[in-house]
């Protein structure tokens, strides 16, 4: 077994950990990952981000944009939020004993807590976690985010479309109400690990901080967070329209336009012209 608590806000840098724990950590049956970030909003593997979230807000306020190797929702992160992650031999993977490993670990400060839709995590029916999954090379991994003092309104301020007609088959977000636990991080990072001990067994336990990490191979994963390739080119292929221009977006780049202005913008990436380009401006 082996648990791993990260001391960086950075949120390429804990999100490559994941993969690289997904990855590299393959020795150990069973591992927990605890990790917060600042300010960023995170989407899931299959989604455009231009969809979920007001990336023009996030640009003028220099909030991180990014995207995670699991499905699910798009999300909001900050020093408010405590992110667990469990990665276990995925035929021993099974999706409940995450979510008791959390409700047991809440049942210490008197909270119950319920399993509400497809992976949410609730509180007298207001959301506190949403969960997502990713199963790669016999490894399952099961990580979840908990609202305990997250700014709820700068949740509701990042969150969204930005733009009003756009195309897609790419996954989209279910919004739903959310609550903060109001609980300490250190307290529910010591009830998590407990907890995680109780249920998944206390054999050959071992402890890492992230500096016990290959740190090349960590930052190749780091790279590849904080890469516009991944970020945007991962985006599934969809059309946006505005102003009267039309433009279709694959990987990341225009491969076709319509409308006044368009000739030049063949082959651009989008997320360099999306602020930018004269007739995207509301008139």
């Amino acid at each position: 077994m082996l648990i791993v608590e990260s001391q960086s806000l950075d949120i390429y840098r804990n999100l490559a950990i994941e993969e690289y724990l997904m990855e590299h950590a393959t020795e150990h049956s069973s591992v927990l990952f605890l990790w917060r970030s600042n300010c960023a909003v995170v989407m899931g593997k299959n989604q455009n981000p231009w969809c979920e979230c007001r990336l023009d807000r996030m640009h003028a306020e220099g909030v991180s944009l990014a995207r995670r190797i699991s499905g699910g929702g798009t999300v909001y992160h900050d020093a408010g939020n405590l992110n667990y992650c469990v990665i276990v031999d995925r035929t021993k993977y099974r999706e409940e004993r995450a979510y008791e490993m959390v409700f047991q670990a809440l049942s210490r400060f008197s909270i119950r807590a319920e399993k509400t839709g497809k992976s949410n995590l609730s509180v007298d029916g207001l959301k506190f976690s949403g969960n997502a999954f990713c199963f790669r090379k016999g490894r399952a991994l099961h990580h979840g985010t908990l609202l305990l003092n997250t700014d709820l309104e700068r949740l509701n301020h990042y969150l969204g479309s930005l733009f009003a007609r756009i195309e897609t088959h790419a996954i989209r977000s279910t919004p739903a109400k959310v609550i903060n636990l109001g609980l300490g991080v250190s307290e529910v990072s010591s009830a998590l690990q407990d907890s995680f001990l109780s249920r998944y067994g206390k054999t050959d336990l071992v402890r890492w901080s992230e500096d016990e990490l290959d740190q090349d191979r960590l930052e190749s994963f780091t790279e590849k967070q904080s890469g516009d390739s991944w970020k945007y080119g991962a985006t599934p292929k969809f059309v946006v329209e505005k102003n009267g221009v039309r433009l279709e977006i694959a990987k990341g780049e225009v491969i076709a336009a319509e409308g006044m202005g368009t000739k030049a913008l063949f082959g651009q990436p989008f997320s360099e012209i999306a602020f930018s380009f004269p007739c995207w401006v509301d008139e």
